[in-house]
């Protein structure tokens, strides 16, 4: 009887699927034009969420590599792009399942009729800046700029002032002295892992603008969190710094701004 050669068993390699990063399914905002990057986050991921292909999204960004920075403002659409008529919230993804918080309903935009720096209540998030508020300084430190209420996050000396190798202002206080959000706004990180800043918080206040809170002794806020201008978000202190200080940021499309143009310190 002849002798059967045993069938050739072809091995099939590994389904490249498999080496991608995990992509994010928290909820998202297909139709915004912008995404600002958070822990998390990779080309791969945020392509994947926005239905846009990697080449296009590096194109967009002027990106020749993949390197992402927190707090960096993306577009995830091309220019020109004009969105649906929908609510305007700034959805911002990827962060992490226990930060994400859903997209603001349509609830959120009624009128603003009187957001004066006296009546916190009355000043909700991303107003378009109605005409009305005043740019001028309050008694109480607060100003109106590029359609945000800002005030000083904290009391105290500014020890060392925006420009060189100086991205925000440095203010000297005491250990446990409170931090304010500057304006209300969505927390999109809180924690340690940024390099320079210690016990760091970010607050996103538009599709524009967020600030930064870094060397806390500690945070009491949460990422995916909405506060409100003028609540406590930290206690200050001098992690990674060598003296106690709040180091406080304003940061326009990604890139760090002068805060002395929008508070009054």
């Amino acid at each position: 009887m002849p002798h059967r050669k045993p069938a050739a068993v072809k091995s099939r390699p590994a389904v490249p699927a498999a080496a991608q990063p995990p992509v994010q399914s928290a909820p998202v905002d297909i139709n915004a034009a912008t995404h600002t990057i958070v822990r998390g986050d990779t080309v791969y991921n945020i392509s994947k969420r926005y239905h846009i292909s990697q080449d296009d999204f590096r194109a967009w960004n002027g990106m020749t590599d993949n390197t992402l920075s927190i707090g960096q403002i993306v577009k995830v659409k091309p220019a020109g792009y004009a969105a649906p008529k929908t609510s305007a919230v700034e959805s911002r993804p990827a962060v992490p399942a226990a930060v994400q918080t859903p997209v603001k309903p349509a609830a959120q935009p009624p009128v603003q009729s009187a957001p004066q720096p006296a009546a916190p209540a009355a000043e909700n998030k991303a107003v378009p800046a109605p005409a009305p508020q005043s740019p001028a300084a309050s008694p109480s430190g607060t100003r109106s700029v590029g359609g945000i209420v800002w005030q000083r996050p904290t009391q105290g000396k500014v020890v060392a002032d925006f420009g060189g190798n100086n991205k925000g202002v440095d203010i000297a206080g005491n250990a446990g002295q409170p931090v304010l959000a500057a304006a209300d706004g969505k927390v999109v990180y809180a924690g340690s892992g940024l390099r320079g800043y210690g016990n760091l918080v970010i607050i996103q206040h538009n599709s524009s603008f967020l600030t930064a809170y870094g060397h806390n002794q500690k945070l009491l806020v949460g990422e995916g969190q909405q506060v409100k201008r003028g609540q406590q978000v930290a206690l200050m202190g001098n992690t990674d710094a060598s003296r106690t200080q709040l180091h406080f940021e304003v940061r326009q499309n990604g890139k760090p701004v002068n805060p002395n143009s929008y508070i009054a310190f």
